[in-house]
């Protein structure tokens, strides 16, 4: 586990950015708000801020660079969002599983003392699930999407995300017209 303090992954706003062209393409992208799925990012790196504003190869330029990032759990996840978003999506499918292994992992040896923190805990997991149910839609495995999500759900029941990727997931079953934006964690 690392050995970052409560706060170090929290995000400082919230932001909102439509993707659905860098997944999708055509303009049918642009549904209503009910078909917009979101992954969720974290931006207290440089490669996270980058993220968010939009500046997805140089993300993943400075996580490569960042070679003592590539353990922690934000990292990972960012990894994941930005392989997503650029459409690298073998890669991504491995950096998504990675996130929700070392989220995982940090549950697990979370530290008695430490028991304060593990709904957080909870929320970077339920991070890693939802990230990777919108990396399977993207790939057009709506069941293993819906695993996800509901794994998600399962460890973090109030988790704003979530609930808005199982009903984009439900709206894209009915229409079959999504859109993705990537959102910082708060």
């Amino acid at each position: 586990m690392s050995s970052q303090s409560r706060n170090s992954r929290k995000a400082t706003q919230a932001l909102k950015l439509a993707l659905a062209a860098a997944l999708l393409g055509g303009s049918a992208a642009y549904a209503a708000d009910a078909s917009r799925f979101e992954l969720t990012a974290f931006s207290n790196t440089a490669s996270g801020y980058s993220l968010v504003h939009g500046n997805y190869d140089l993300a993943l330029r400075q996580l490569d660079f960042d070679a003592s990032s590539l353990e922690s759990v934000s990292a990972i996840t960012n990894r994941c969002v930005a392989l997503t978003v650029t459409r690298k999506l073998q890669e991504a499918h491995t950096a998504c599983d990675a996130a929700v292994r070392a989220a995982r992992m940090e549950i697990t040896s979370l530290p008695v003392s430490m028991s304060w923190a593990r709904r957080d805990y909870r929320n970077y997991l339920a991070v890693a699930y939802s990230n990777r149910a919108v990396l399977n839609w993207a790939l057009h495995d709506v069941t293993a999407a819906q695993a996800d999500l509901e794994k998600a759900q399962a460890v973090a029941p109030k988790a704003e995300f979530v609930a808005k990727n199982l009903t984009a997931l439900q709206s894209h079953a009915t229409n079959a017209v999504a859109q993705v934006s990537v959102v910082e964690k708060r």
